[in-house]
């Protein structure tokens, strides 16, 4: 059996999913050549196994959305008052 493979795409969608309450795990593999990355809840769990090159990507764009939502947030904090 293959190992599962993830194509990655740096681009930020704004299509929202349905929300659903779990929880983020990041570990590496034994040899610590890749990375895992799983959520999800007590019924479900969906995990992919990384490169670390496919690692930095997801990281860097989790920081990039990170940075314009706080940045949105507080154009509207400021809004409000």
């Amino acid at each position: 059996m293959n190992e599962p493979a993830l194509d990655l795409e740096t681009v930020i969608r704004r299509d929202r999913p349905p929300e659903m309450l779990g929880s983020i795990q990041i570990d590496t593999v034994d040899d610590d050549t890749r990375v895992t990355l799983s959520f999800g809840d007590d019924r479900d769990v969906i995990y992919a196994v990384l490169s670390p090159a496919e690692a930095k990507t997801i990281a860097t764009a989790l920081e990039e959305a990170a940075v314009q939502a706080e940045a949105a947030a507080i154009v509207e904090e400021q809004a409000d008052e």
